[in-house]
């Protein structure tokens, strides 16, 4: 009866797709070397992707033809029609909307319950444009301010029972669902703006690409939407110039992206994963050891391996076993050397290209080491010990912050370095400066209580019954390792730490700031570095206090009354320019005084230098001098800045004087806009050449 054959490809109705087979067999890539060229090898393993998944099966089960009519996306369908008053079924155009709504907000909520936050690059940059487009379909629909959160609710509800993440990090969730809509809503309001802009006096047929790409880049506006505003004024946008941008800037992307994977050690021709498989994992015994004989099993020189490193020479040492961290989990690699009876490698970083695979990253200081020597690796202790306090610090400081500032918040990220500590968390308000002082205060009880710190492995599924802090994000073995301080901090961590919490001596934080929306960083330092800090802060106090030749502890006192001099002496000074002003501006008024169309004094006159104020005034002196009907056009060159102010008296303005009318009139000769009231009006520009053309255009239209 149809006369179709071929199945879902064919596009008949009667056709439904459950089941899908994907042969992955191919892997693409770059060759190494001076010449590189884009190369296309076999996957290691192959395999068969079946685009199955239980939603399908589900809507196979359920006896329905779309995953949206399933018991558990239909409960989030029936939230948009509770939001919108519309019927799901009844219009596509909504049904899409209603579709969009339900599975980016679902999407939404799980990205943000493992840990990924809204941002602007990667799969933060992701989670922010499925936020946006299910926020703006929902406006389109009618919803007015932040919605998303009644489907957050639904989808918690729902899902949360087998999915105890949900329920865990609900305030979490919800707080940056509503931060980001509320962003968002922001954002639109500018876009709209800048759109409104470049549209007001537009006599053209279709905008330029790059406009609508800027709108879709900069401020989140979907292609469509532009383009429904711009045919609102039968305008159409210029979809080959928006998709040239597009392309534009996905190249630049895969550049930066190249350009990373070319800069790191594991390339593509498979050097450091054939490097593991032929040697195995490298044992670390840095937890306990800082010195260690070892082997070395290969050596890694410009991306390849080689057989030796020559004095002078820089590359990669592989060891089978180390005390060496390599840089991970926010701590910073260590340093140190590796020596053998005749040769000395400085090792400047270590890394892992590879899980289990340390790589030292060195420069030969004197003779040759080869592939089979033995050697001494010793790591570089004193940076270690710093590194220790600090990383243990980050656990006390993540303790402190959710006691002040609520469970909600989770590391972010964080960097451990010899110097200085990092930490970035999940937050959406600057924390203010009695909260810091509330978290340095705990933290630094916590150091002088002296809690035995303790080291353990435990299987994951325990650690995830025992409620043992992770981070988010983080991928973990079926065995962790738990840093116990004792009695109010555990976490699973791999780097290194101190015995007892006393060891950091003393932590202070240095800085507090926003890095994206809804995350904010500390930047903390411990121990001598505390100590230097501290230190810095009492030398620049007491410098300032030999300046205010006052005791230290007086420097606030004298300077806020020494503030308050000069803000007295910055009073008589302006009002004695004004004085001054209103000295010369008689003389300057008695040459520019003129007569209106209706008769009354008008005064148009050029006063450079005079700000707004100034030229407020002065037409307060002016106005004093006149009763009844004057009026005044004003102009300034105040620091490159052209301005433009006009004024009236009442009884001018009863005579048909309309300050704003003219500066409308004559703004554009500074390319410039403004406007106000019939009594007072000014304008701003960016030509100051037009200064006169703009006062010549005033007596024309008033004189």
């Amino acid at each position: 009866e149809h006369g179709k054959e071929g199945g879902p490809a064919v596009d008949d109705t009667r056709y439904l797709e459950i089941w899908n087979l994907v042969f992955m067999e191919k892997e693409r890539g770059q060759s190494t070397g001076p010449d590189s060229f884009e190369i296309l090898g076999d996957l290691p393993k192959k395999n068969i992707d079946t685009g199955m998944g239980l939603e399908r099966i589900a809507a196979i089960m359920q006896g329905v033809t779309s995953n949206f009519d399933t018991d558990v996306l239909h409960g989030l369908i029936e939230v948009g029609e509770r939001l919108t008053g519309l019927k799901y079924g009844e219009d596509e155009n909504a049904d899409t909307s209603l579709r969009v709504m339900a599975d980016h907000a679902r999407s939404v909520t799980f990205m943000i319950g493992d840990g990924i936050l809204p941002g602007n690059e990667g799969r933060g940059y992701v989670l922010r444009r499925l936020l946006r487009r299910a926020a703006l379909k929902g406006h389109l629909l009618g919803i007015e301010g932040p919605f998303l959160g009644q489907f957050v609710d639904k989808i918690i509800e729902v899902m949360g029972p087998v999915y105890p993440e949900l329920t865990a990090n609900r305030k979490l969730i919800e707080r940056a669902v509503l931060a980001e809509e509320e962003r968002f809503g922001a954002t639109m309001r500018q876009g709209r703006a800048y759109l409104a802009e470049e549209l007001d006096g537009f006599d053209g047929k279709v905008l330029d690409g790059k406009v609508a790409f800027t709108l879709h880049d900069t401020y989140g506006f979907p292609l469509e939407v532009t383009q429904e505003i711009c045919a609102e004024q039968g305008i159409e946008v210029d979809t080959d110039g928006f998709d040239e941008c597009m392309a534009q800037q996905r190249k630049m992307a895969r550049a930066a992206t190249q350009d990373d994977s070319e800069a790191a050690w594991s390339t593509f021709d498979g050097t450091m994963p054939a490097i593991l498989e032929r040697v195995g994992a490298s044992q670390f015994v840095g937890y306990t050891e800082n010195e260690k004989m070892a082997k070395v099993v290969s050596i890694v020189k410009d991306g390849a391996e080689a057989d030796s490193l020559n004095a002078g020479e820089e590359g990669g040492i592989v060891l089978d076993t180390t005390p060496f961290y390599a840089e991970k989990g926010g701590q910073v690699g260590d340093i140190g050397q590796i020596r053998s009876s005749s040769a000395c490698a400085e090792v400047e970083d270590t890394h892992e290209p590879e899980a289990g695979l340390v790589l030292h990253h060195v420069r030969m200081a004197e003779g040759t080491l080869s592939v089979g020597d033995s050697v001494t690796a010793t790591i570089d202790v004193l940076r270690r010990e710093r590194i220790r306090r600090n990383h243990s610090a980050t656990h006390i400081l993540h303790w402190a912050l959710r006691q002040v500032l609520g469970d909600h918040v989770k590391q972010a990220g964080s960097l451990v370095a010899p110097d200085r500590l990092r930490f970035d968390f999940t937050h959406f308000e600057a924390v203010s400066r009695e909260q810091l002082d509330q978290i340095e205060e705990l933290a630094n009880r916590k150091i002088m209580e002296n809690r035995p710190v303790r080291y353990y492995e435990i299987p994951l599924t325990q650690a995830r019954e025992e409620g043992i802090t992770a981070l988010f994000g983080e991928k973990y073995g079926d065995i962790v390792r738990v840093i116990d301080m004792e009695g109010f901090s555990k976490e699973l961590c791999g780097g290194c730490h101190v015995a007892s919490t006393a060891e950091i001596g003393l932590v202070k934080i240095s800085s507090e700031q926003s890095v994206a929306a809804g995350t904010r960083r500390i930047e903390a330092v411990t121990s001598f570095d505390a100590l230097a800090y501290v230190n810095d802060f009492q030398r620049e106090l007491r410098e300032a206090a030999d300046l205010l030749g006052v005791p230290p502890m007086d420097v606030v006192e004298r300077s806020a009354h020494n503030l308050e001099q000069l803000k007295d002496l910055k009073t008589k000074q302006k009002r004695t320019k004004e004085l001054a002003a209103a000295g010369n501006l008689k003389v300057i008024l008695e040459k520019s005084r003129g007569i209106s169309k209706e008769g009354y004094p008008i005064y148009i006159l050029r006063a450079d230098g005079f700000d707004a104020g100034a030229l407020r005034n002065s037409w307060d002196i002016v106005h004093g001098q006149n009763p009844g009907a004057v009026a005044v056009v004003f102009a300034s060159n105040f620091e490159g800045t052209p301005l433009l102010m006009a004024a009236g008296s009442d009884e001018a303005v009863a005579t048909g004087f309309h300050a704003g009318n003219v500066i409308k009139a004559i703004s554009g000769h500074i390319k410039g806009g403004g406007g106000g009231k019939p009594t007072m009006a000014q304008a701003g520009g960016k030509d100051a050449e037009g200064l006169d053309a703009a006062l010549e255009a005033a007596r024309e239209m008033l004189g």
